[in-house]
């Protein structure tokens, strides 16, 4: 079983590992059906805060969140597109079907824009690059509404722990921008979520 526990305190007794540490969170959480198995989010958000307590500077933690989850993204599209439509037959998707067509629902619905969307909206974060990949989309136009959604995405899950937790290590009481940025980012999720109700 996984245990954001065990691996935050591992880390913060290895503090040489954190960096790596928030690859692999961005990674999971992005990666295929990974992020339904593992909870990457908040994973990502304990690391985050953990990263404050070291001389990371924010656009090194921004930087390293952004290309991990891109790349995970990516992949995850070029896998759907080499299985294509043998994407039913294989294991863990022959065994869940439910996953597919939730996918591709969201995708006939929103189209390109669901690339965006996707990223934001948990039950379907991890099947969107896979699922578009095997209905065929274009990789240039994946690849660019993807890069775009990842600098939204990226300090949306990082910066309020981030923030929050150099904060507290500073002694300073003033929690005014990590209480920002959760406010924001909670706004920016219910936008989203109105939006895929519209449709």
């Amino acid at each position: 079983m996984f245990d954001i526990g065990e691996l935050t305190i591992w880390l913060q007794q290895n503090p040489q590992w954190i960096a790596f540490g928030l690859c692999f969170a961005a990674f999971i959480e992005s990666f295929a059906l990974i992020g339904i198995v593992v909870p990457g989010v908040f994973l990502l958000a304990a690391i985050s805060g953990l990263a404050a307590t070291t001389d990371m500077s924010v656009f090194q933690l921004l930087l390293l969140v952004y290309i991990s989850s891109c790349l995970a993204d990516i992949s995850s599209f070029l896998i759907g597109r080499y299985l294509s439509h043998r994407i039913d037959k294989i294991w863990p998707f022959y065994n869940n079907p439910s996953w597919l067509k939730q996918g591709r629902k969201f995708s006939d619905t929103y189209g390109v824009l669901g690339v965006f969307l996707g990223r934001f909206v948990g039950p379907v974060r991890p099947l969107i690059p896979v699922t578009v990949g095997s209905l065929g989309m274009d990789l240039r136009i994946f690849i660019t509404v993807d890069l775009v959604s990842g600098l939204f995405w990226a300090p949306l899950y990082t910066l309020p722990g981030y923030f929050a937790a150099k904060s507290a290590i500073e002694n300073s009481g003033n929690y005014t921008l990590a209480a920002g940025l959760i406010a924001l980012a909670i706004v920016f999720l219910f936008l989203v979520r109105y939006l895929v109700s519209k449709k």
